[in-house]
């Protein structure tokens, strides 16, 4: 979750501190600082006490000032370390740093919770912990799918029993009657994102919808307190990114026979068919797959790439996958996951998967866009292949992304996701010393330069290898050795008597690079 500036102001009021956000409130907050004059650092949210002007920054701008009113007649955030009455700026950016780190804490315990499943309710409560205002979700059918423990009693709905709701899950007959003859409740159900709208017991309620594909099938609601007319910002805003994650709980539950049933289809049959049958006698023929694809508006020709995900050890990933694979389709309609072993496959048909108001490369980045986000939400890597122009390399490809995670992993594990473009090379070295060591297949001259080295103490393999990186440039090799122009011709010299070689030949440079990088050069 990305932390705002009106969330950290929303928390501190929260806590009883008189503070007053300047600027943009949607400011995505990166540090904390205390205000200066000058000060004007992108992603900084500025803390300030009443005894220092502080000009309003633009509304546009990349920072933002949050203000302690009343400071000099405040209790000492801090009575330890304060000066007695005083709230220094210091202490201000300690509690705000605390804000952070307590907002961080509730979006795991989110995203813990959506992973274990937990039933609608519990979830709810963990996002009345921090919204602080009474929550319920509907569906379109107005069946209620769970509430918070207070969410009754606070909006007084005469007859409302916890009993009734439970065991029947549907609001009373008048309530419900109520909200079908109200204009305003049925027109928000055209609306993405937040919305406000008064109940018909005259309370002000927050309302967020819930589609998939773009049909409505759920409201969030968030009861105001009697005579309130809008939440904090910061609320809006933390009720978005819970509202975020309770939409993908509720999906999770709503789709899932869905998700099952499409595992199951022709299309995905035809893609596991493809790409993880190894018996050649039993792979698909283009008679096989062309009917398969055209009914769903396929053409073998299409652009796709290939997707291979793997979750960290330990993680159940077996309580999120079929519901991760349904998160991937909706987000690339011109797609298909299913989990395989203890991975998951996305094939995507980018051509497909393009929407109207986007363009070819616009499709791709969502794609990408989609895949990190769901890596670091959900504790998994990705190999990713090359796109590629037509099923009939779909298999091909799939050894690529297979490939990508396999080398990215060993070579950059600190990395979320692999494309194999970005280790194709490493790909042909490891193949070049699949049968030999790579001694046996590197150049001679560099043999003859090696033991050479060692036995005198000369790093001539090292001045070739240098040499021919730099284009055969005397002057850029001898800057990047440090060492004088002419006491690099005369170390070439010496390399010329030892090795044979032929830099006009552009295989043998090759040759000379390739055993370069075999031997760690």
């Amino acid at each position: 979750m990305e932390i705002r500036a009106a969330m950290v102001e929303y928390v501190l009021v929260r806590r009883g501190r008189h503070v007053r956000l300047l600027g943009n409130p949607d400011l995505v907050v990166t540090r904390v600082r205390s205000y200066q004059a000058n000060a004007r650092e992108g992603g900084t949210l500025y803390l300030a006490i009443d005894e220092k002007p502080v000009s309003t920054p633009p509304a546009n701008a990349g920072f933002a000032v949050l203000y302690l009113e009343g400071a000099a007649q405040a209790e000492p955030l801090n009575p330890s370390t304060a000066a007695a009455g005083v709230a220094n700026e210091q202490e201000l950016v300690v509690e705000a740093y605390d804000v952070m780190r307590e907002l961080d804490a509730w979006d795991l315990s989110l995203k813990e919770a959506l992973l274990n499943g937990v039933q609608l309710e519990e979830f709810l409560s963990l996002g009345r912990d921090v919204l602080a205002c009474p929550l319920a979700y509907f569906d379109r059918n107005l069946i209620v799918l769970a509430t918070s423990a207070d969410y009754w009693t606070t909006t007084a709905i005469e007859g409302a029993t916890d009993s009734h709701l439970h065991v029947e899950g549907q609001l009373p007959a008048h309530r419900a009657t109520d909200l079908v003859e109200d204009d305003d409740y049925l027109h928000a159900a055209e609306i993405h994102g937040g919305f406000y709208y008064t109940g018909a017991n005259g309370r002000i309620s927050y309302g967020i919808n819930t589609f998939d594909q773009g049909e409505y099938l759920a409201r969030l609601v968030l009861s105001l307190p009697e005579g309130q007319q809008r939440l904090h910002r910061g609320q809006e805003q933390l009720a978005d990114c819970f509202h975020a994650l309770l939409d993908d709980l509720h999906l999770r539950y709503a789709g899932n026979a869905g998700i099952v049933s499409a595992q199951n289809d022709s299309l995905h049959t035809l893609v596991k068919q493809t790409l993880l049958n190894d018996d050649s006698n039993l792979q698909v023929s283009h008679e096989e797959a062309a009917p398969v694809l055209a009914s769903y508006g396929w053409a073998e020709s299409d652009d796709f790439v290939i997707a291979k995900l793997v979750f960290f050890e330990g993680l159940h990933w077996g309580t999120i996958s079929l519901y991760l694979c349904g998160l991937f389709e909706r987000a690339m309609s011109g797609s298909c996951a299913f989990p395989v072993d203890q991975q998951i496959v996305w094939f995507v048909n980018l051509a497909s998967a393009t929407r109207s108001d986007e363009t070819r490369k616009q499709s791709r980045l969502r794609f990408m866009d989609t895949l990190v986000s769901i890596l670091r939400s959900y504790a998994c890597k990705a190999g990713i292949s090359d796109d590629f122009a037509g099923f009939a390399d779909a298999r091909d490809a799939f050894k690529q992304a297979e490939l990508a995670l396999e080398i990215g992993q060993a070579r950059d594990p600190h990395y979320w996701y692999f494309s194999f473009r970005d280790y194709a090379f490493d790909y042909l070295l490891a193949k070049c010393g699949e049968d030999l060591s790579p001694i046996q297949v590197c150049h001679p001259a560099l043999e003859a330069l090696i033991r050479h080295d060692e036995q005198h103490g000369t790093e001539y393999a090292k001045t070739l290898v240098c040499y021919l990186r730099n284009s055969q440039s005397t002057t850029n090799s001898a800057n990047e050795l440090f060492i004088h122009r002419t006491s690099f011709m005369r170390r070439m010299a010496q390399i010329e008597k030892i090795a044979s070689f032929d830099l006009d030949d552009p295989d043998e440079v090759l040759h000379l690079l390739i055993s370069a990088r075999l031997l760690r050069l």
